[in-house]
């Protein structure tokens, strides 16, 4: 059952790959870059959120977003809500190769198994210190 779960979220992430929509720079066009990542938790924090998705070779990993991004107008991220089967999952944009902005789509519902809780006493105001994102594959 273990090894089918891994094959199913091992050919998620394959098939949802990077998508590339690359225009021509010489005529002083930009170039956009997106890559749309599948979520294994969300954990919301008084200062942002704390993403756990998983790795190319499956090991999780932690992405810190900070609330900033989210709060102000044209920032560096958004936040969409839906009951879809599809989230929760993260759509990175890139604008001539550099971080432009990033795209959380997460459950309506918090109490859907794929929100988590952190503790209130925890201290990851370091973590949130962030100005871009910067994801391992």
């Amino acid at each position: 059952m273990k090894r089918a779960i891994v094959l199913v979220f091992l050919a998620a992430v394959l098939l949802t790959g990077v998508e590339v929509f690359a225009q021509d720079q010489a005529s002083g066009r930009e170039q956009i870059q997106t890559l749309t990542i599948p979520i294994l938790k969300v954990y919301p924090h008084r200062l942002g959120y704390k993403v756990v998705y998983n790795r190319t070779d499956l090991y999780p990993t932690v992405a810190y977003l900070p609330g900033r991004w989210f709060t102000a107008a044209a920032g560096k991220g958004e936040i969409m809500y839906s009951e879809h089967p599809s989230v929760p999952y993260m759509t990175i944009i890139w604008q001539n190769n550099e971080f432009d902005h990033v795209r959380l789509v997460v459950h309506t519902d918090r109490t859907h198994r794929s929100w988590g809780a952190l503790p209130s006493d925890a201290d990851l105001r370091e973590e949130f210190q962030v100005e871009t994102l910067d994801l391992q594959f």
